[in-house]
This record gives structure tokens, sequence and C-alpha cells, in this order.
């Protein structure tokens, strides 16, 4: 268990994804800005894992993949497309 390197990933992830939606989103390209959702995503994912004890494999497979897929869909639902607005 390691509490301070999960609110590090955790307030990372969170400070990054405020940035990318609210200060880049119209300024990235598209494949940008998902990636960097799904940067932050897995690394909330990761960080919340870190403050459990004995967390299996398929805990970590399931966390890191399903936030890491699902960041970049929900900022996509929230803020519309990425990209400079036609």
């Amino acid at each position: 268990m390691a509490v301070g390197a999960g609110v590090a990933l955790i307030a990372g992830g969170a400070l990054g994804s405020l940035l990318v939606l609210f200060a880049g989103w119209r300024r990235l390209s598209a494949p940008l800005a998902f990636g960097l959702l799904v940067l932050c995503g897995v690394a909330i994912g990761a960080g919340g894992l870190l403050f459990q004890d004995e967390v299996s494999l398929g805990s970590w497979v399931i966390t890191v993949g399903l936030l890491g897929a699902l960041s970049p869909f929900h900022g996509r639902l929230v803020f519309g497309l990425p990209g400079p607005a036609d």
C-alpha cells in the first residue's frame, strides 16, 4: 500500500484531465486530446488501486483498462468533439 503515491497519481490525473478538457479541448488535435485523457484515466485508476492492500492482477487489468477507455469517451460526451470548432 502506497498512499502517498496513490494520492499523487489521483491528483495528477485529475489535474491533467481538467487541463486537457477545459484548457486544451478546442486547441488540441483529436488523437492528442484522447491520448492525454487515456493517460489521465490510467493514472487515476492506478492511484486508486495503490490505496488498497493485496490488489489482484485482475483488478489492475480491469481498473486501468476501463478508466483508460472510458475517460476519453466521457470527455467526448460532455465536451463534444475535440479540435477547433468549424
